[in-house]
């Protein structure tokens, strides 16, 4: 045995062990949960018990003789393995050593094992919250699941009974191949997170998901997680480097974003920073935890932040800020309009027969416009001029048919669009103070080396495409994107191409590999690819992009949550209903109109959903207007499957429960975000508790299971989602790799994850020595988590885009420029060419307050809502916090408890009264579970969750459905309550008909 350093003690641990003695970790779920069928598992189920009882290995220490050798016995273990928080759906990931005594993981602690990337900057040392430091909490804690649990009474009733393993894969096999034959393969759904990792157990899920030709559901936008605004500016929706690069800016703007709370292993970055000299400002408003630190702090109406961008971009051009000939190279400035249309000036006006993609500049010494390189229709695939297009001016030129227009740079009619946006103006609409909007513009002006931090938040209102586009436009004409130290920070990934091949692979080795590259290409399409990059044709991003586009469309059963939800016509209409009058046509009009244009996945076809399988979402804790969900969808399906390490509410509504392994029990790979450049490997420290099984097992026998039975009724190919016959008879041989891979070798699927450009040389016996490897490279350049640095090979900080910026490849938008003007037809009607400003509608009623979320300091998501340790560092239960002035008018005092309600019912919540928080704002923590309401109703029952139909366009450039790309989201920071005392009043959500065609009423 070794000896560990000391640390803060567990008593919980030890309590555990106590526990274990008496009772089983079921039991005591059982009486935590209140889940019958837990408390008649017998002892002999779990792994390590003798006769009834924990066998707790040889005695090997000596005889206790005072309290100083309980205290050394306590700091002794067996062993320590090296792991991390595989499912976490954080942004960070950080290192943990485990300590483990007697088959037990007994805590968890930080490593400091990380380098500088480069000499003069600060390392990512120490990683790690109090979340990480307490899983061994949720490991073992009372929400744990233990064995197979099958419902016996009604959904949601809270009637199960224990099952075996054999019993419930085989009844699950039978109703998903039958469910697949009557209504098609794209009905067995899967939403696909947030919760997930890139090992064994989520390439078990996704490869079960695709080998079946089930719905690959993507919830990026429904969860408020995707960046539309920067898709529609960069052609990219993730962007930014390492959080270390943070340290190289001279002005850094946390827009929309919360790291000291959010994102606290890389918080230090900015501080460090603000020591450097670094100014650091806070556009929030709320005084944040980040706040507090700035040197500006902008609490500015919520919901008003593209003003604030606005004013910005205007004082640039007024006080000649802008970097000049970056403007020209670098973007859409330059690109010529006709006035007459204030669309773009084509080749087909001028030609007969001209490209409808091809855009043009102005020549000065041609004084003539003529085609610019890198847009759609141009075959010259580079950014690099020879000459100096102006961004403003105006001409006349003739049009094919003789007609004579005027036409002008986009930079003019930029100038023109941002001319209202004053200071005094942007004051008024925002509510900050001109002098306030007036040093943060002149900070933007003097700054060198400009960033903007903003998170996955910032996409969470209706109008978020617009207050992110406007934020990029002020780092547009600073020349900031692709730059070393400035830019924009959103979130970018690692890509580990390796992983896709697992998910697609039929057989072993580079037979396996080269049949996975033909699921995406056609050999046909394969040279073509690669006589276009060898002719110059198109760079090696753009056939990436085409490939991915190519894959959506034609091989992969793909969806998103939200397309999904529209399948239910009753679902769609009361977002109709909800939205009716605030866009130019109803969301129906639009939906249809991009169906029938086949902008949207269509999938699936012939029913709503019919098969769930989830453990790494909460579907139903997450969903805005879950009741809707429920009576139009979710009662609907034939057989819901919660495969899950934790009781959660999703699973307590579905039709069986599978304990999956927890973190701390299989291998994995903590998700690959570019904050943090190295991989986070996780080892298995202890087996699986109890009867759980990692999801690559699971899996395993779920897919014998349903190629037995589809044999045993010798069910006939089907033809999947359309896009490629599917044989169930065949489909374990397939998710085996024809017997290659076992119930139990995750190892060998690792192996093949790691055969990825990203982590060349990484094995899994150094992972499991060291924990972390530093990245080789970004990756593939698959688009969806393409960083475009191909030049990164490991070696200094991870600046993105510098694909446009130093190599001159165009960027994957229409114009091939960063983006400030559109001219999709949808764009026109919305009059969203540029961004602007829009007022935040007033989603579920005309009332007082807006509803506004954020992440909380104590739990990710729902994982950690429920944990006693957690809940003690907090008031312990759902709570809206409200400023002193507004509780003052209502009559409510600091922690009673308020009534909140708007036009879909009322729930209750704890009050906390605080200065921090602007009147008219009532502001929570998000990720509260239904079960820890009164009658099971959260929060969420109130948020209509509002769908932009802009962005469900498609056919023109970004503007194309795709995964972790562009779809509709569900905004939730629109939402509008009113608060009154609550003094024992019935709180009850307006019930939902299974046909209900009435529109939610006011409530009196």
């Amino acid at each position: 045995m070794t000896t560990a350093s000391p640390a803060q003690p567990n008593p919980a641990r030890r309590r555990f062990l106590i526990l274990a003695g008496k009772t089983t970790v079921a039991g005591i779920a059982a009486a935590a949960t209140g889940l019958p069928g837990c408390n008649r598992m017998p002892l002999q189920h779990f792994h390590g018990t003798v006769d009834g009882r924990f066998d707790l290995g040889p005695r090997t220490t000596p005889k206790l003789n005072n309290w100083q050798d309980l205290y050394r016995q306590r700091w002794t273990w067996d062993k320590v393995a090296k792991g991390s928080h595989g499912w976490a759906n954080c942004r960070s990931a950080c290192e943990w050593d485990l300590y483990v005594k007697d088959g037990v993981v007994v805590r968890e602690e930080q490593s400091a094992t990380y380098e500088a990337s480069e000499p003069g900057i600060p390392d990512f040392n120490p990683r790690g919250c109090q979340k990480g430091a307490c899983y061994t909490e949720v490991m073992y804690g009372p929400s744990r699941t233990t064995v197979p649990l099958k419902r016996v009474g009604p959904r949601g009733s809270g009637k199960w009974e224990k099952i075996s393993w054999e019993q419930a894969l085989r009844e699950i096999a039978v109703k998903t191949v039958d469910a697949a034959e009557k209504w098609g393969t794209d009905t067995i759904y899967q939403d696909l997170g947030p919760n997930f990792d890139f090992g064994p157990s989520t390439g078990g899920r996704f490869k079960f998901q695709f080998q079946v030709g089930g719905l690959f559901a993507d919830n990026w936008a429904e969860i408020g997680d995707l960046n539309i605004g920067a898709n529609i500016a960069l052609g990219a929706a993730h962007v930014g480097g390492s959080s270390d690069e943070w340290f190289l800016s001279d002005f850094i703007v946390v827009w929309m974003m919360n790291p000291s709370v959010t994102q606290i292993p890389d918080a230090h970055f900015l501080y460090e920073a603000r020591y450097n000299g670094t100014e650091l400002c806070v556009v929030d408003p709320q005084y944040s935890a980040t706040a507090i630190h700035a040197d500006q702090w902008l609490p500015l109406e919520s919901g008003t932040d593209a003003a604030l961008g606005l004013a910005v971009a205007r004082h640039l051009f007024e006080v000649n800020a802008i970097d000049l000939p970056y403007v020209r190279e670098q973007t859409d400035l330059p690109l010529l309009a006709r006035l007459d249309t204030g669309r773009f000036l084509r080749e087909e006006d001028l030609k007969d027969g001209g490209s409808p993609d091809q855009l043009y500049m102005w020549h000065p010494q041609q004084n003539a416009p003529v085609p610019a390189p890198g847009c759609t229709g141009n075959h010259t695939r580079k950014l690099t001029l020879d000459f100096e297009p102006p961004i403003d001016g105006q001409w006349t030129i003739k049009l094919k048919d003789g007609e004579e227009v005027a036409v002008v740079p986009i930079g003019a009619m930029l100038k023109e669009h941002l001319e209202p946006w004053t200071f005094e103006h942007a004051a008024q609409i925002t509510g900050l103070h001109v002098d306030q909007i007036s040093k943060f513009a002149e900070g933007w002006a003097r700054a060198e080396r400009p960033m903007v931090l903003s998170s996955w938040g910032s996409n969470r209102y209706v109008h978020s495409d617009l207050m992110n586009r406007s934020k990029l436009l002020c780092l547009m004409l600073k020349g900031a994107l692709g730059k070393k130290g400035a830019g924009y920070q959103s979130c970018g990934w690692v890509d580990l191409d390796g992983f896709g091949n697992v998910v697609q692979m039929e057989k072993e080795g580079l037979t396996g590999r080269i049949g996975a590259m033909f699921n995406a290409l056609s050999p046909k399409e394969l040279f073509d690819a690669i006589l276009d990059i060898a002719m110059r044709r198109k760079t090696e991003a753009e056939v990436a992009l085409e490939g991915e586009r190519n894959y959506l469309t034609k091989k992969l059963c793909y969806s998103d949550v939200v397309n999904t939800n529209f399948t239910s016509p009753e679902y769609r209409a009361a977002l109709d209903r909800e939205e009716r009058d605030m866009f130019p046509r109803s969301l129906e009009s639009y939906y249809q109109e991009a169906k029938r244009k086949q902008w949207s996945p269509g999938l699936p076809r012939k029913s709503t959903p019919k098969i769930f399988f989830t453990g790494g979402s909460n579907l139903l804790r997450r969903n805005n207007l879950p009741q809707y969900l429920k009576a139009h969808v979710w009662d609907d399906m034939e057989c819901i499957v919660d495969i899950n390490p934790k009781y959660a509410y999703t699973g307590t509504q579905a039709d069986y429960i599978l304990p999956a392994a927890g973190w701390y029990e299989k291998t994995g790979i903590k998700y690959t975000m570019s904050y943090i450049p190295y991989l986070h490997y996780c080892d298995a420290a202890v087996p699986p508790l109890a009867e759980s099984k990692g999801e690559w097992e699971i899996f395993w026998l779920l897919t014998q299971e349903m190629e037995r039975y589809a044999r045993e009724k010798n069910q006939p190919v089907l033809d999947g989602c359309g896009r490629g016959e599917i044989d169930l008879k065949t489909l374990h041989r397939r998710y085996t790799n024809q017997g290659a891979l076992g119930q139990h070798d995750e190892d060998k699927v690792m192996a093949e994850i790691l055969k990825s450009s990203a982590t060349k040389g990484m094995t899994i016996e150094g992972l499991r020595q060291t924990g972390i490897a530093k990245y080789t490279a970004t990756g593939n350049d698959v688009q969806v988590t393409a960083l475009h640095n191909p030049d990164w090979k490991g070696e200094g900080v991870l600046t993105t885009l510098t694909r446009f910026t130093m190599r001159k490849e165009p960027w994957p938008t229409y114009s091939g420029r960063i983006t400030s003007f559109l001219d999709h037809p949808w764009f026109i009607e919305m009059r969203e060419q540029f961004p602007i400003h829009k007022d935040s509608p007033r989603a579920g009623g005309d009332y007082p307050f807006i509803f506004v979320s954020c992440h909380a300091r104590w739990s990710i998501h729902s994982t950690w809502r429920d944990t006693p340790m957690m809940l003690r560092l907090q008031r312990g239960e759902p709570l809206v916090y409200l400023n002193p002035t507004d509780a003052a008018k209502i009559g409510v005092k600091d922690f009673e408890y308020v009534e909140i309600y708007n036009n879909y019912g009322s729930i209750r919540m704890r009050l906390k009264v605080t200065a921090m928080v602007r009147p008219g704002v009532a502001y929570y923590y998000h990720a509260w579970e239904p079960h820890q309401f009164p009658n099971h109703e959260s929060y969420k029952n109130l948020i209509p969750g509002l769908v932009k139909p802009l962005h469900m366009a498609g056919d023109y450039g970004q503007i194309n459905q795709g995964m972790n790309h562009w779809q509709p989201g569900s905004a939730v920071q629109d939402t509008r309550i009113g608060i009154r005392p609550w003094h024992g009043q019935e709180t009850k959500v307006r019930p939902v008909a299974k046909q209900a065609t009435v529109a939610p009423q006011p409530q009196a």
